[in-house]
């Protein structure tokens, strides 16, 4: 299961896609044992990711809220964030002067409370990096909600990504292996970021990029070379190709 931003393709643009020696890589892997997606991407965002893989295997995206089938095209999976959580954050957002930008359903920009309606996730955005902690903690409160860091497609820096507690990308590994019927230790997790490390938890094999989180990388097996160097090509080389 592999992340996309910092992971699959270099964070500068929604467009970029995977490296020709990536691709490739993977298309020789889908031959031997099924390769999907574990991203925080909504589904506009990763379709044309998926369609220049070819995936053909579940896909966790929207930080875990949602299960994705590309055979069938379609949502097979989903938990939504709960209503009264929605505005305990917005809440918080109008305390921080904070921007909501997305809503996991295709509805970009400055969203007020008014705006959402049943949300896969909400992500706020955070210019003044010296409130990301505060609002980081005081939303990792709330039990009915999953608080991430994320890499801001705006600014670079870290901005919060917010899904249903039950909505990580561990619960998605989850949920993947039951569709798929294996166990959850057959499972090669690759990742970056924060938000990966429920996915690496999850799985039998954990690789961080050469570029990830130092946190990321001391919970790995393995430290894969960077996104620029290509390393998700190294990890199929060495854990797949090669068994």
């Amino acid at each position: 299961m592999l992340d996309i931003d910092g992971t699959l393709i270099r964070f500068s643009g929604e467009e970029i896609l995977p490296s020709e020696k990536v691709r490739k890589a993977i298309k020789k892997a889908e031959k031997l044992l099924h390769v999907g997606l574990a991203t925080s991407r909504p589904y506009s965002f990763t379709m044309f990711v998926l369609e220049h893989l070819e995936l053909s295997s579940p896909c966790i995206i929207t930080g875990g809220a949602q299960i994705y089938d590309p055979i069938k095209k379609k949502v097979v999976f989903e938990r939504l964030i709960e209503p009264n959580a929605i505005q305990k954050i917005f809440n918080l957002a109008r305390k921080y002067n904070l921007t909501v930008v997305d809503d996991g359903r295709g509805k970009i920009g400055s969203l007020e409370e008014k705006d959402i309606k049943n949300p896969t996730q909400i992500w706020i955005r955070i210019d003044d990096q010296q409130t990301l902690d505060p609002v980081f903690n005081e939303l990792s409160k709330n039990s009915t909600i999953s608080v991430h860091k994320v890499i801001s497609r705006f600014s670079g820096e870290n901005d919060i990504l917010i899904n249903h507690t039950e909505s990580t990308k561990q619960h998605g590994i989850l949920k993947v292996a039951e569709i798929l019927g294996i166990e959850t230790h057959d499972i090669i997790g690759v990742g970056d970021g924060y938000n990966d490390f429920p996915l690496l938890m999850a799985c039998g094999l954990k690789v961080a990029m050469g570029n990830a989180e130092e946190d990321l990388k001391a919970i790995a097996d393995y430290i894969a070379p960077s996104v620029e160097e290509d390393g998700v090509a190294d990890v199929i080389e060495k854990f797949v190709l090669k068994h």
